[in-house]
């Protein structure tokens, strides 16, 4: 038998596994989880991000706060707005002790308690355990629960967690008036369910 027939077999087994390796789907990205521990603890840092997500996946950058102010943060994932999460300290010179970490539409971090980005205001309320009150919609405060209680009032690791809706459809001025400006709303509200209110940004905080 000749050499070359003794090699044909390994040959054609050398391509097959090569083949079967550019065929395979690649790996899928693991899921973004954050809790109120790890890199994520009230005694966390810009250090400690960059130890956790690796250095060139955590910038400082300015990003949009309140009432038309800016401010810097850390900024994992900044390229990403599937990955993307602000984190705030409590020291910005040191920038050291966990000030907040917020999650953005359309950002895909799961937060403590299976909080996420697209919730309805019914699925959260019943994550919950129990309504709570929001502010009406289209003002700078507007859609943030104030007056949250419940399963989501007392996380583990000793957070908070702050969270913002917004309405799923436009509303009208005049027939959804009630929904609108500086106002309190309940979760259990027949009228604001009606509006199909989403989860657009949540964020977890530390009291100083």
């Amino acid at each position: 038998m000749s050499l070359r027939l003794l090699a044909l077999p390994a040959l054609l087994l050398a391509i097959t596994a090569a083949h079967a390796q550019q065929s395979a789907p690649p790996s899928a990205v693991a899921p973004l989880t954050l809790a109120c521990s790890g890199p994520f603890a009230k005694d966390s840092s810009h250090a400690k991000l960059q130890q956790a997500f690796g250095a060139p996946n955590v910038a400082i950058q300015k990003v949009d706060g309140a009432e038309g102010e800016t401010f810097e943060a850390s900024v994992l994932y900044r390229a990403d707005p599937s990955r993307r999460l602000e984190v705030t300290w409590t020291d910005d010179k040191k920038r050291s002790g966990l000030s907040s970490a917020s999650a953005k539409k359309p950002s895909t971090w799961t937060g403590p308690e299976g909080i996420r980005i697209g919730m309805t205001l019914d699925e959260v309320a019943k994550l919950n355990g129990q309504p709570f009150r929001l502010n009406g919609f289209e003002w700078d405060y507007g859609g943030y629960v104030v007056d949250l209680k419940g399963k989501l009032a007392s996380l583990p690791g000793g957070c908070g967690l702050m969270l913002r809706f917004s309405p799923g459809m436009a509303l009208d001025a005049k027939k959804h008036a009630g929904l609108i400006g500086e106002k309190k709303l309940s979760s259990s509200d027949a009228k604001l369910l009606a509006v199909k209110p989403v989860l657009v940004s949540w964020s977890v905080g530390y009291a100083e």
